[in-house]
């Protein structure tokens, strides 16, 4: 009889422990593929700090800035296949899978920084489009927030740009959007796709010559080193967004779930801001790291592109979205 007791004891013990123990802390996974100072950081900072406060912890929030966990694409799948949560980057990393984001390498798309905010607003239904989208489109990402990043300009180790036609046969990094590289084609630029992680190398080695990008990644990965030249293009609003595994987000409790969401939502707001924020403050940096800043005919590079947008979205069957856009 005795040989029985400790065996029941030990197990009743073990269970009133389990009982006791607090729920296991959970950590989500989250990278990005650049450096701070960037508004993608602070951004990933706002929703860490917004989900571990709502949770007492017993959700955390790892941070892998500088791509450690891998370029946007290699993120992109590893999500899909649920080796890491969460991505905060450029919405052309997963235009492979809903096409339809490619809408937002139009430059000069957005006439100002509020109508960039009304469109990435939780509310609008640029947002809900989106959100939907992605949704089925079957990628295996919920789409958390649409965030910004600052604004794109042009730079480059060939010389200054002040018109389009400076751009004449400069070999110059785009992402993977056929619409990125058609738009550039149109300067006479020679482009060529590579990963964000591979354009500092790329400007030392002449694959390539040109590129164009948000200010505040200009400065975080140093590229004024390699290229610089820097044009105040102005041609984008940079569209982000904070996307997490769908099939993680779906193991939270509905409590869970909507505390992420909000976070990330606010998140992506103080991105947005952070980018506006850094534009101003970064680019007055530019003189004192040797970089050359030129002014633009920005009026000859609308006239060139802008005549892409209506010709783009008819082909695209995007024209209603277009339009909502434009009326935002």
């Amino acid at each position: 009889m005795i040989k029985h007791t400790f065996p029941r004891l030990a197990l009743v013990s073990a269970v009133s422990l389990l009982m006791a123990s607090p729920a296991l802390a959970e950590t989500l996974r989250l990278g990005t593929v650049v450096s701070a100072p960037h508004p993608w950081i602070d951004a990933a900072e706002a929703f860490k700090a917004e989900v571990e406060e709502a949770t007492d912890n017993r959700i955390t929030v790892q941070i892998f800035p500088g791509g450690q966990l891998g370029n946007d694409q290699t993120m992109v799948d590893e999500i899909r296949i649920g080796t890491t949560d969460m991505i905060i980057g450029g919405v052309m990393n997963v235009a492979p899978y809903v096409p339809d984001f490619e809408i937002f390498s139009l430059n000069y798309l957005f006439q100002d920084m509020d109508e960039f905010r009304a469109a990435t607003a939780p509310e609008s239904a640029v947002y809900s489009y989106f959100d939907q989208a992605m949704t089925d489109a079957g990628v295996g990402l919920n789409l958390l927030s649409l965030t910004g990043g600052g604004t794109r300009n042009l730079s480059t180790n060939t010389g200054p740009v002040v018109e389009p036609s400076d751009l004449e046969g400069v070999k110059m990094r785009v992402t993977g959007s056929r619409l990125d590289a058609e738009t550039w084609q149109l300067a006479g630029a020679l482009t060529t796709s590579l990963p964000w992680t591979e354009i500092y190398t790329g400007l030392q080695t002449g694959v390539v010559g040109a590129f164009e990008s948000t200010i505040s990644g200009y400065l975080s990965s140093r590229l004024y080193e390699v290229a610089p030249f820097h044009a105040k293009t102005e041609h984008q609003i940079m569209m982000s967004h904070i996307s997490i595994s769908e099939n993680r987000f779906n193991r939270f409790s509905e409590e869970d779930q909507t505390i992420i969401q909000q976070a990330a939502q606010h998140a992506g707001e103080y991105g947005t801001e952070k980018g506006v924020e850094y534009d101003a403050e970064f680019i007055k940096q530019f003189e004192d790291l040797g970089v050359t800043v030129t002014e633009v005919d920005k009026q000859a590079f609308i006239d060139q592109v802008v005549p892409l947008h209506d010709e783009f979205a008819e082909e695209r069957g995007l024209t209603d979205l277009l339009e909502t856009i434009r009326s935002l």
